[in-house]
């Protein structure tokens, strides 16, 4: 089977420097569902971390459009990006055929949304010039809800603005410093977003993470690869959501709840990890 291919652009940026894109196209054969999926890495982030290279293939190969940026722009709302990748306005070089970025350490935490004439930010904002049910869905990896060595600064305002019309996937670590899991429940539990989910990996650090030695780095990849797979799967329904009874690659509908939550742990079966995935009542 044909593989994704890439094209690296450039999207302007008034009074700023031009903002790196890397587009991610699905296979050659594979039908477009006609929405795509906007991720960006955390706060001194890149683009082409492990993690963020495998969900934009897998979530390519299902026939989904995605789109990489860099965030290095100060007050870089992700909104603004996808706006003007959709109006044209943007530089662009030969495509590329995807390939599995090596494994890359620190920081994984990405923004994402499906969507043909949508966006997504980490952000909501009152001034926008989209209506409130222009993002079908948000990703968040890793949301740093407040800082390794300050819990009570919360950044927790961002999360609460999400419109009840926007469905929210979290993915973090327990032992994430950055996002106590006893303080994000609270958080968690007064969104109005929905569908909204969330999955804790057990060991799983800020960066998603199990260390920095070889079964570490094989839990990782497999999370990695795992994490793309959820990603699809929430991409499906959060189209379907939006858009009636089947999704974007006419997949059915399936029934959730207003808010999930799941507990993550990597085991080891016959040689290879594997992510067992269980409901958290």
């Amino acid at each position: 089977m044909a593989e994704p291919t890439e094209k690296e652009i450039s999207v302007p940026s008034p009074g700023k420097a031009a903002i790196p894109v890397l587009l991610t196209f699905p296979p050659e054969g594979v039908k477009h569902s006609g929405f795509a999926l906007l991720l960006g890495p955390g706060a001194g982030g890149d683009e082409k971390t492990a993690l963020l290279t495998a969900v934009a293939n897998e979530v390519a190969r299902q026939g989904h459009f995605c789109a990489r940026y860099r965030a290095k722009v100060p007050n870089l709302v992700a909104g603004t990006v996808a706006a003007q990748l959709l109006a044209g306005g943007a530089t662009e070089s030969e495509p590329v055929s995807a390939k599995k970025a090596p494994a890359t350490k620190g920081k994984k935490a990405a923004a994402a949304a499906p969507a043909k004439k949508a966006a997504s930010s980490t952000t909501t904002s009152n001034d926008s010039d989209f209506p409130t049910d222009f993002i079908p869905g948000l990703v968040l990896f890793s949301y740093p809800l407040h800082t390794a060595d300050n819990t009570k600064a919360l950044r927790d305002q961002i999360l609460l603005d999400i419109p009840s019309t926007t469905a929210t996937l979290f993915v973090s670590g327990l032992k994430d410093n950055m996002c106590q899991p006893s303080i994000f429940a609270k958080v968690f539990k007064e969104m109005k977003s929905t569908p909204r989910e969330v999955v804790q990996v057990t060991d799983a650090d800020h960066g998603l993470g199990f260390g920095s030695s070889k079964p570490g780095q094989a839990k990782k990849e497999a999370l990695a690869e795992t994490i793309s797979e959820w990603t699809v799967a929430f991409m499906d329904e959060a189209i379907a959501q939006k858009g009636g009874e089947e999704g974007g690659n006419g997949k059915k509908k399936a029934a959730t709840g207003m808010a999930i939550k799941k507990k993550a742990e990597l085991k080891k079966e016959a040689d290879e990890w594997t992510v067992a995935v269980s409901t958290v009542a």
